[in-house]
């Protein structure tokens, strides 16, 4: 019987102090992983989040502030794995930004910038980056998996949110293409797509705007980060093995036709 169990792995998980990210650090933690590094941009959230942690699992926990779109922010947080552990097994990109909605015409070049820094750059610094330390490592690679945060949005798109769901789409092609060079070497790399998620993302959407996405779904719900956080423990563990290439949707039926 294949397990998620993480026992004598450790990772790495961007966009860690809250919503997805943090529910796939209690997610390993729970599994028995070793150690996790949370990186995050905003001090005080992480901060916070890390002390509720370290009350049960305090010497399986480093964090590192920074943004991940900073090549400098992933080289910190990779070498903090390094220097701990000496080794990388899991790596899940998951920080983003989102946009206010509005229409191709009359999203800036700025918006549009930052957006791709974040959800693009930086996930690709983080790919490269954990690529490189998984090579280095005890398991020269093998064994090892990387889970990238697209969306559903990454699928079907969404009006008003051009710039957002263009890096989504961009996410998966990094994802589909990585997959392809180093699945040779063992190292799984696969996308998850989540659907509308109960999480500070949207948090401050009004709701007669985040209506026609629930009423979208099969479920006719939002969907919880701990069921995010489960996927992607399941694409991180060996029972998850067989999967490369791979994008999971885990949206509730939003995406019925992709």
């Amino acid at each position: 019987m294949l397990t998620t169990s993480l026992e004598g792995k450790v990772a790495v998980v961007t966009g860690a102090a809250s919503g997805i990210g943090l529910a796939t650090v209690e997610a390993f933690l729970e599994s028995g992983i070793l150690g996790v590094c949370m990186v995050d941009l905003n001090e005080s959230t992480l901060s916070s989040a890390v002390s509720s942690l370290r009350s049960s699992f305090s010497d399986r926990i480093i964090s590192i502030t920074g943004d991940v779109s900073e090549e400098a922010t992933a080289d910190s947080y990779v070498a903090a794995v390094m220097k701990k552990w000496g080794r990388l097994d899991v790596s899940v990109q998951c920080a983003g930004i989102n946009m206010k909605r509005a229409p191709v015409m009359e999203v800036s070049v700025e918006v549009l910038d930052r957006i791709w820094r974040v959800n693009v750059r930086g996930v690709f610094l983080g790919l490269q980056k954990s690529i490189g330390a998984m090579l280095e490592g005890p398991s020269k690679g093998r064994g090892c998996s990387i889970i990238l945060i697209s969306s559903q949005i990454g699928l079907d798109g969404c009006a008003g949110l051009s710039a957002y769901a263009a890096s989504k789409f961009a996410v998966r092609g990094l994802m589909s293409t990585a997959a392809q060079e180093y699945g040779p070497m063992g190292i799984r790399i696969n996308a998850v797509c989540p659907g509308p998620i109960d999480t500070p993302l949207i948090a401050n959407i009004p709701a007669e705007l985040m209506k026609p996405h629930v009423e979208k779904c099969n479920l006719k719900r939002t969907g919880k980060a701990e069921e995010i956080a489960s996927a992607v423990l399941f694409l991180a563990s060996e029972a998850g093995g067989y999967c490369s290439g791979t994008t999971l949707k885990v949206d509730g039926g939003w995406s019925k036709w992709s």
